[in-house]
């Protein structure tokens, strides 16, 4: 299953999900350890356009691209999900690697696990 994982913004660094982030460290350990290769992307560029849970013409564009070449779009985190959904495409909600609460972390490897 070709899948993307959509974070937020990429809180500084050059890329969705750095390794140097909380995130990132948890995420990219999960999909190598169930050996999944994910696109992992972002909806935002910064956090003043997260605030405003706008979806920009050329991350709409990425998206749709995504659609048609049949990945499944996976969101991480409830903030996520209405952005994606609000803008008419379906995805799959899984919770957010950097949640306090470690029964979402559980959660979330176990959504990544039953996808393959």
């Amino acid at each position: 299953m070709k899948i993307v994982l959509i974070g937020g913004h990429p809180k500084g660094f050059k890329e969705p999900f750095d390794i140097r982030t909380k995130s990132g460290k948890i995420l990219r350990k999960m999909t190598s350890e169930l050996n999944i290769n994910p696109v992992f992307f972002d909806l935002w560029d910064n956090q003043k356009e997260e605030d405003t849970r706008i979806i920009s013409p050329a991350t709409h564009k990425k998206l749709s691209s995504f659609v048609k070449k049949d990945y499944t779009l996976i969101v991480l985190g409830r903030y996520i999900e209405k952005a994606v959904t609000d803008s008419g495409y379906e995805c799959k909600y899984l919770p957010h690697p950097a949640s306090r609460d470690h029964k979402y972390i559980k959660l979330l490897k176990q959504g990544l696990a039953n996808l393959k």
